[in-house]
């Protein structure tokens, strides 16, 4: 019997060693957090058994996760972001139904469509905002993220690739459609003359949408690059060469525009009642006559580039561009759940809801008691490496005590087995 009772305290020994190797491996792992073993005693027992059980050995209760706080690693870059309290990072698997893990590891990347995602693919999600930075609420607020729209934060590499769409709650930024578009424009020149672009590019960026309205936008900063040019005097004949390639950049800060209040998408551009159009210092009246929008998100026009993002306490991610007009694109999503050691570990400091550990609970940062968000900074391990190395030392002399008592067993069974009869 003791053979067996301390066979159960090796394989005890064994157990522990793993658990506090593994400890030890991910010591360098953003957001990992340390594992202990829980062990109970082996008794048998029945309805017929006397009040003085011997227990025979030990098993492996529970595998503990100790979720508290790493320590900060500054890197200054601003998708490298932690959580400064208990909350999670919500990410998504790929795939139209992709699965939301919990993460404290946050190294995010961008993959090759400027999604922020983790180093396996899995999408950041963020909360949807309104042109002024709320989370936006719809109308159902039953559903699990008490009506916020959860997505895939995504980076656009041009101010053009931004639309703000109009809803009952506020106006959605939403990445993806694009604000560029081809035009013919109208110019009148101080001489008399008029010059026509076809085929111009036109992008508005900075544009809010009209008080009461769903589907006019106006205050936008137009810029009008490319196409062929003709100038024709007030007799109508052509002054110089036709369709000649336009050279000269006109910009105006009465654009104005309509939009699909249902996709978003662009459908019509303008300049306002008295607008003007400026170029090389001069000032021009003229018209915008709107073609058709280009869709491609690939399209650009490189003053409006993409030059800066910030993430703030709160999770709002803010995108600055070369022009200076700035949209925030989102908030990152927090969650938790009410039972954290009912979770299934996923790897790379990553775990899925089980019925153990409760429903994916969603809130926000620096409201909700889960933390705010750091950027431009990663949270280590919780590991403490000399805690570790003493657990080496105990587990090692527990398993050297076990292996002693089946020695001893085993000594003992044999004295018998050669007595002489």
């Amino acid at each position: 019997m003791a053979f067996y009772t301390s066979l159960t305290g090796l394989n005890a020994a064994q157990t522990d060693l793993s658990v506090t190797s593994n400890n030890i491996a991910n010591a360098g792992s953003y957001g990992f957090k340390k594992t202990t073993t829980d062990f109970g005693e082996l008794v048998a027992d029945s309805p017929l058994s006397s009040g003085q059980n011997i227990g025979q050995g030990t098993r492996l209760r529970a595998t503990i996760q100790d979720f508290t706080s790493g320590s900060m690693k500054t890197t200054n870059r601003a998708l490298d972001m932690m959580v400064n309290g208990d909350g999670f990072f919500l990410v998504k698997s790929q795939g139209a139904s992709g699965t939301i893990s919990l993460t404290r590891d946050g190294s995010f990347l961008t993959d090759k469509n400027n999604n922020v995602v983790t180093s396996d693919g899995n999408y950041l999600q963020v909360y949807a905002t309104s042109n002024s930075g709320d989370i936006y609420t719809g109308s159902d607020t039953s559903t699990a993220t008490g009506g916020r729209v959860l997505q895939n934060l995504k980076l656009p590499s041009y101010e053009d690739q931004i639309t703000v769409s109009n809803s009952n709650s506020g106006n959605l930024i939403q990445v993806g459609s694009s604000l560029i578009a081809n035009g013919t424009i109208t110019i009148n020149n101080t001489d008399g003359s008029t010059t026509s672009i076809t085929g111009a590019q036109i992008t508005l960026g900075g544009a809010g949408f009209d008080t009461g309205s769903t589907t006019s936008l106006s205050g936008g900063v137009m810029t009008i690059t490319g196409g062929k040019a003709t100038t024709t005097d007030s007799s109508g004949n052509t002054v110089g060469t036709a369709d000649a390639i336009n050279t000269t950049t006109y910009t105006s800060t009465n654009g104005t525009a309509t939009v699909n209040p249902t996709t978003g998408e662009l459908t019509g551009l303008g300049i306002a009642s008295g607008g003007t159009l400026t170029a090389n210092g001069n000032s021009y009246t003229g018209s915008v006559a709107f073609t058709k929008a280009i869709t491609s998100d690939d399209s650009g026009d490189t003053s409006s580039a993409l030059s800066n993002i910030s993430v703030g306490t709160d999770g709002k991610v803010t995108a600055t561009f070369a022009n200076g007009n700035q949209y925030t694109l989102g908030a990152v999503a927090l969650g938790d759940v009410n039972n954290r050691n009912g979770l299934h570990s996923t790897g790379n400091a990553s775990w899925t809801t089980t019925g153990t550990s409760g429903s994916l609970l969603y809130r926000e940062a620096d409201t909700s008691g889960l933390g705010s968000v750091q950027s431009g900074a990663l949270e280590l391990s919780n590991i403490d490496l000399t805690q570790e190395l003493v657990n080496l030392i105990s587990e090692q002399r527990n398993f050297q005590a076990n292996s002693k008592a089946i020695s001893t067993d085993n000594q003992m069974v044999s004295a018998v087995m050669n007595i002489q009869s």
